[in-house]
């Protein structure tokens, strides 16, 4: 007995240390490490001997594969985020424990992005909306809070499923998809370049995609620099100096998965590329000299926005805009929104809401100015906290402008704050009733 246990710990742990990677596992770098995640393994490996595999096997909350989640590195280490909901897991142990319960409406398709420690999200779809706002995982609250830009002269699209380099302070988004606004089952891809300044928190907009990427299937990040590949070719974009340089696909390509995600990963020179040998899949290493050859050809990678007239005249032309604005507003809005079935009921589309959110939008309505106790009177949960309700009450606030903003397509909150005129500490709050029907 005591023998055939020793065989079977033998084999388990062959198992355990010779385990390879599948073809529809998802690969991730990080602190010095390559992480292969599949069904209900986690592979990990150093740059040094990438084909070194040391195997564990989390238990997984629901079930879920662990090749389903996306995987960030902060100093807390492991972070799992569920891209279809938002639910954070954290690693304890053996087993992922959940940190950070689904959103009830979450940003589907949102970037997830690692800064100063702090775990961002940018874009996504709620629905059939696109969402343009950061938010940022606040680990004291344990919740997914906004994050405030400043007010910039640009504004961008909202996108999701973006791609994005990033080099100091710059981050560059770029390839992101839209809904679709006149055929909201249709997703296109927006050709905007945008950057976004985390030091002054404002958003610029490069201009426009040159390159002709949607028929380019797969990406590979590179830090500031980004490689799209087909069957065919690839280009090499360097979007901080708008440069696009094309390559021909050669033999050392040839590796490069194109039915899944497990195609190669990139680190200081140096590109990861996972190869289907006889043997299983390994991990071949090859310098981004030899990787990177065979120039077809070379050119700017976006045109910069047309300035067409003298800035003086822009400014003039905004100035008076910004004058006649209100007491037009109305007029400049063609349909109206209809409060309908739980919704909003806009050009013929209906937009769902949350029901507290039907119900606030309702009562905003029917009042000039609503205060913070009415609010609560339709919003208040007696199981929580007072912090946790005026938090849940604020987030409500902000995505209801969001989703007003975006049905709109207008860039002012359509819900404001005010002060109450005979006691200032008191805050107020009022919905422009000019873009409802009565």
């Amino acid at each position: 007995m005591h023998i055939r246990l020793t065989f079977l710990c033998s084999l388990f742990g062959v198992f355990v240390f010779a385990q390879k990677p599948n073809a529809q596992d998802k690969a991730y770098m990080g602190n010095d490490t390559i992480i292969v995640l599949g069904d209900d393994y986690m592979l990990k490996s150093t740059l040094e001997s990438p084909n070194d595999f040391v195997a564990s096997f989390p238990k997984t909350v629901g079930n879920k594969p662990l090749k389903s989640l996306s995987l960030l590195f902060n100093d807390s280490g492991y972070v799992f985020i569920d891209s279809k909901d938002n639910a954070v897991y954290r690693l304890k142990k053996d087993s992922l424990v959940l940190w950070i319960a689904p959103e009830s409406v979450p940003s589907i398709g949102a970037t997830y992005i690692v800064k100063n420690d702090t775990i961002f999200r940018y874009g996504g779809k709620k629905g059939l909306m696109n969402i343009d706002y950061w938010s940022f995982l606040n680990e004291a609250q344990k919740s997914w809070d906004p994050y405030p830009t400043f007010k910039s002269a640009y504004t961008p699209n909202g996108t999701f499923n973006n791609c994005y380099v990033s080099a100091g302070d710059q981050i560059v988004f770029v390839r992101g998809a839209r809904v679709n606004r006149r055929n909201l089952s249709d997703e296109y891809l927006d050709d905007h370049i945008i950057q976004y300044s985390w030091k002054l928190k404002e958003w610029q907009e490069l201009g426009h995609v040159r390159a002709d990427y949607k028929n380019f299937t797969s990406s590979i990040a590179m830090g500031d620099e980004l490689l799209f590949y087909n069957d065919k070719s690839m280009f090499h974009v360097t979007p901080f100096t708008n440069k696009n340089t094309l390559y021909y696909r050669n033999l050392t390509h040839q590796n490069l998965n194109k039915n899944d995600q497990l195609d190669a990963l990139y680190s200081d020179g140096i590109f990861y590329v996972f190869t289907d040998t006889p043997n299983g899949i390994v991990i071949k290493k090859i310098p981004k000299s030899e990787f990177l050859k065979g120039v077809e050809s070379v050119d700017a990678f976006f045109d910069p926005p047309s300035n067409s007239f003298p800035y003086e005249y822009v400014l003039m032309v905004v100035l008076f805009i910004a004058a006649i604005y209100r007491p037009l507003r109305s007029l400049l809005v063609k349909d109206k929104i209809h409060l309908k079935n739980g919704g909003f009921m806009y050009a013929g589309v209906l937009h769902p809401v949350s029901p507290n959110g039907f119900e606030i939008t309702k009562l905003l309505l029917s009042h000039e100015c609503v205060s913070t106790q009415d609010l609560m009177l339709v919003l208040e949960n007696p199981n929580i906290s007072y912090s946790q309700n005026m938090k849940i009450k604020n987030q409500l606030i902000d995505h209801l402008n969001v989703v007003l903003k975006t049905i709109l397509n207008i860039s002012t909150s359509v819900i404001i704050e005010v002060k109450d005129k005979n006691d200032h500490r008191v805050t107020l709050y009022k919905i422009d009733p000019t873009f409802f029907k009565r």
